[in-house]
């Protein structure tokens, strides 16, 4: 019923609107825009990509305060007020619908169009979930083919020059555009969400990124993205943000082999991770890990930086307030990426945390690499963030407390009939 009620009332209301254009002198306002290159987007691809010249683009549109008074003396006359009593609450979004409705009826609605308008607003008011699209400007994250179809709703892809476009409004004062931050991204990024509300899809979206930072070591960022929905909140519109860059030197290619199993992986891990919305107040040890691997990837300045958030990452995992920390550390996170079938040996991984916990104890104290053995702290960063990524992804999949977990490892370092016992506990982990 809520259905039928909403594709009849919308198509009265594209019945008015379009009677009322034809029969009378609506007063129109001159709209002048320019479509530019938006110079505050930058392609490492390609810095001169998406050159082209100004155009001029003019039309009429329908003023302000006759849209409203044309809703308040025609559209609410309409005979609609059982759906108005059945909304509750939601009545609120019903004048947000009808307004877009006659905005889009005015420049011309077609009867699909019209469909998918009523049938989508119908979805929503029954809290059912609508087609929200994102569009991103992805950076930290390259592919080597264009389209990279990675699922039914996510696809990675260069980017056109309508993507770098801008469209400026000319007024008798010039033209104006809000000020954008710069943003500098690798690849273009369309995702595809059923969600009930905007805010909702946004929530998986940002869930996605923080994945894609997790499938390899890579500072993926998503500074600007818009999303486009037919949810009254958007009205069939675009929702822009734009936030000051994310920049890593940790970065990452993909292609066409690449696509199953990132499918595979985002579908298993986006809904284990954390709401974004609210990252630094995790206080579980694997959320506490996960933000600390992600601060490691964005860290500026020397190596000492990110070693130590890797390695405090993996303190959050592997240790307690116990004694010989650092053997602790470097024992316990060997014997689980042993089990874990990871190429690199026991005693390498073992080197390589010990030596990456002297650094940071090092760091957090005041102190400093000397000039000379800064190039091996920068060959260490990149495989401590490796480590640290794949514990952390194997954590969100692990059900074994902490303290079981630590008990396990510290008896198949001396039992290896315990090691089964170990084994157990990571059978569910799919995703390395």
């Amino acid at each position: 019923m809520l259905e039928q009620e909403t594709a009849q009332l919308a198509t009265s209301i594209r019945q008015e609107v379009t009677k009322y254009r034809g029969t009378t002198s609506v007063p129109l306002r001159r709209l002048v825009r320019v479509r530019r290159r938006d110079f505050s987007l930058h392609y490492h691809e390609d810095f001169g990509f998406g050159q082209f010249a100004p155009e001029r683009i003019e039309e009429d549109i329908w003023e302000w305060d006759d849209q409203s008074r044309f809703l308040d003396s025609v559209v609410k006359g309409l005979e609609y007020k059982s759906l108005l009593s059945a909304l509750g609450s939601k009545a609120s979004s019903l004048e947000s619908f009808a307004r877009a409705l006659c905005v889009a009826s005015f420049k011309g609605l077609t009867d699909k169009e019209l469909k998918e308008r009523a049938s989508s607003f119908a979805r929503e008011l029954r809290g059912e979930s609508v087609q929200v699209i994102v569009t991103a400007f992805i950076d930290g994250l390259s592919i080597s083919d264009s389209p990279l179809v990675i699922s039914d709703g996510f696809i990675l892809r260069q980017p056109t020059p309508e993507d770098l476009a801008e469209y400026v409004v000319l007024d008798e004062y010039g033209g104006f555009s809000f000020p954008s931050v710069a943003t500098w991204f690798h690849v273009t990024g369309e995702f595809v969400f059923q969600a009930v509300n905007p805010g909702l899809a946004q929530r998986e979206f940002l869930r996605t990124i923080e994945a894609l930072c997790m499938f390899r070591v890579g500072g993926i960022a998503a500074n600007r993205y818009a999303m486009r929905s037919m949810h009254s909140f958007l009205g069939g519109g675009a929702m822009i943000s734009s936030t000051p860059g994310q920049s890593s030197r940790f970065t990452y290619k993909l292609s066409k082999s690449d696509a199953p199993g990132l499918g595979r992986f985002l579908d298993d891990i986006v809904p284990l991770l954390p709401d974004p919305f609210d990252l630094d107040r995790g206080t579980t040890q694997r959320e506490i890990a996960h933000t600390r691997y992600r601060d490691a990837l964005f860290q500026g300045g020397p190596s000492e930086r990110t070693i130590t958030s890797a390695i405090t990452g993996l303190e959050a995992l592997f240790l307690k307030a116990e004694p010989e920390l650092t053997h602790r550390l470097g024992q316990r996170v060997s014997v689980f990426l042993r089990a874990l079938r990871l190429k690199d040996t026991p005693l390498a991984i073992y080197n390589a945390v010990t030596k990456g916990y002297g650094i940071r104890s090092k760091f957090i104290h005041g102190g400093s690499l000397k000039p000379k053995d800064r190039p091996q702290a920068d060959a260490l960063a990149p495989v401590l963030l490796e480590y640290a990524r794949i514990c952390t992804v194997a954590f969100f999949q692990m059900t074994t407390s902490k303290d079981d977990l630590l008990a396990q490892l510290d008896r198949a370092m001396i039992d290896p009939s315990s090691v089964s016992e170990l084994e157990v506990s990571l059978a569910s982990v799919v995703h390395k």
